[in-house]
């Protein structure tokens, strides 16, 4: 069987290249095809140094990595253009466009997908990049049109799946993702008196009221990522309580999150794989009640969930944690249900069915 593998793009390391890599082991022989890859990233060019990367006409832009956001409608263009005839089966692996390429009847297309475009469809409040009114409205027609091109469709999480029913009226079977459990297997867990959060520091993630709870509870806090936010986040910090890490290797972040009292999760995730990371070291997870954490986190057995996105709520969870005794074993049992031998196994079946 001749596979192709096709990914929106390559231009930073995270949950859904974690993915992506993981599908690439399914498939050692297959190329990625993709609409831009920066070479300049470490993380990324180690990670696929074994691969055949294919990228768009859009790699030729001259600075397209400044032009980034703005190309976006250009996009599904740009994965029209790849040719898959020779290949009997295409998987594409998507939050935005890639689902958008076009294949001959005889080969089948399967589409992993997390999400639907959070910036065509509004989803948590993401902003759609100052995309005009007009133009989003064609994308979005454009995108649920090139949605029937998909010969089955791949949900990375029952959340998604939702999605995908409510924008696309297509079924879907629910993939999840995976992490990496070997990676926290000789890693030891302690108590180091703080809370986390590992996040993009975009405004629809909440950050701020995790960092208002904490300043009023008094609790330290560090912060894992960086964002449009990061600025106006820093400007809480009355108290200099708030630890801001910025963007760090895996193995630091591993450190960060085995010290951590728990993890907390303020905004809605399409599913959120921080969530396993930090419950395979042991971790209990504080988050809103809302979207991915619900398939990944028990109430009050590996974590605690509060139902409203405010500070007075963050703070009322943490208390309640506090008063809490949740087992290490239960969290780490939890994350075992997500390993990579399942998400492979699972993938080989969905894909046999479909062939």
């Amino acid at each position: 069987m001749k596979v192709a593998i096709v990914h929106d793009d390559l231009v930073q390391w995270g949950g859904a290249e974690r993915v992506l890599q993981g599908i690439c082991e399914v498939f050692p022989e297959a190329a990625i095809y993709t609409s831009v890859f920066d070479r300049s990233n470490k993380r990324l060019s180690e990670a696929f140094k074994d691969k055949k990367i294919i990228t768009s006409f859009l790699q030729k832009i001259p600075g397209w990595k400044l032009l980034y956001k703005l190309l976006l409608p250009f996009y599904a263009i740009a994965f029209e253009q790849f040719n898959f005839d020779n290949f009997d089966l295409v998987i594409s692996h998507t939050t935005r466009l890639a689902k958008s390429i076009i294949t001959k009847p005889e080969t089948k297309h399967i589409c992993l997908c997390h999400t639907p475009p959070r910036f065509l469809w509004h989803f948590s409040g993401e902003k759609n990049y100052g995309l005009g009114e007009l133009l989003l409205t064609k994308l979005r027609i454009f995108d649920q049109v090139s949605a029937k091109r998909v010969d089955c469709f791949l949900a990375g999480s029952k959340n998604a799946q939702r999605r995908i029913k409510k924008i696309y009226k297509v079924e879907s079977r629910v993939l999840y993702p995976f992490i990496d459990l070997g990676r926290f297997k000789n890693l030891t867990s302690f108590d180091g008196g703080y809370l986390v959060v590992v996040s993009r520091l975009n405004k629809y993630k909440r950050v701020d009221i995790a960092i208002a709870a904490c300043i009023e509870l008094n609790i330290p806090l560090k912060v894992v990522g960086t964002g449009s936010q990061i600025e106006y986040l820093k400007s809480l910090d009355k108290k200099d309580q708030v630890q801001f890490l910025g963007n760090i290797n895996e193995s630091l972040l591993d450190l960060v999150l085995s010290g951590a009292k728990a993890l907390l999760i303020p905004g809605e995730e399409d599913f959120g794989l921080v969530s396993l990371e930090a419950q395979a070291l042991g971790k209990p997870v504080i988050a809103f009640g809302k979207g991915g954490s619900l398939e990944t986190i028990v109430d009050n057995k590996t974590g605690i969930f509060f139902e409203i996105q405010t500070k007075d709520a963050m703070v009322d969870a943490i208390k309640r944690f506090e008063l809490m005794k949740i087992n290490a074993s239960d969290c780490r049992e939890m994350a075992a249900k997500f390993s990579k031998e399942i998400f492979s196994k699972k993938l080989k079946e969905q894909i046999a069915q479909v062939m």
